[in-house]
């Protein structure tokens, strides 16, 4: 992004009589890049604090219903935009031992990629169950899907498996790797299914009671 902004700028400088309304669009472009700069940033430090020990959890009793219930409220509209429509199915009440905004920042990484990637007047689907011993959140959704040769390294930090499209929904490459490091930290597990063209579901698996 400092790059981009450096090349924008350098091309108003080094030109005379630019019209008013070029500058404007040079502006709108440089706000951007710095909007997607500061995306970066604040990635980047989920990323450090995540990789201190699991010892920096604030590990609380959650009810995973009511979490789930109020992090997809504040998302649906951005969904909305797009005509997407968000379904949640919860199997049974559920309540967990957590760190809250850890998980919420994992889960909400996972929808937010769905709305990105998805389709005009698509889907996701949300569900929860859980059984004596973990509680399972599966999030599926109608997108584009993942080509089946990017998915190994789907979790790799910086790594995007279309770079134009994710500069195009401000993807910085490090959404999917500080989930899977939030998952990990609760001896969690998270897996992939994706069919490019059909969509992409995600499912997560996280103990119950946290054990150090």
């Amino acid at each position: 992004p400092i790059t981009s902004m450096k090349v924008l700028a350098d091309s108003l400088l080094s030109q005379e009589g630019v019209p008013a309304e070029l500058y404007r669009e040079f502006l709108v472009d440089i706000a951007a890049e710095i909007e997607r700069e500061n995306k970066i940033i604040n990635d980047l430090l989920a990323l450090v604090k995540m990789d201190k020990k699991a010892s920096a959890l604030n590990i609380t009793t959650v009810d995973i219903n009511e979490l789930l219930e109020m992090l997809l409220k504040r998302l649906r509209p951005l969904a909305a935009k797009r005509n997407i429509e968000i379904v949640f199915e919860s199997f049974r009440p559920v309540s967990a031992e957590i760190d809250e905004v850890k998980f919420s920042l994992a889960f909400s990484n996972l929808v937010e990629n769905a709305i990105k990637y998805n389709v005009d007047n698509g889907w996701i689907r949300v569900s929860l169950n859980a059984d004596h011993k973990f509680f399972y959140v599966k999030i599926a959704d109608s997108g584009v899907g993942i080509p089946e040769d990017c998915q190994d390294q789907i979790f790799e930090r910086f790594y995007r498996v279309d770079k134009a499209r994710s500069r195009e929904t401000g993807g910085t490459g490090l959404g999917l790797s500080i989930t899977r490091n939030a998952i990990l930290m609760h001896k969690g597990a998270i897996k992939l299914y994706s069919k490019e063209g059909e969509g992409t579901t995600f499912t997560i698996r996280i103990p119950l009671n946290y054990v150090v």
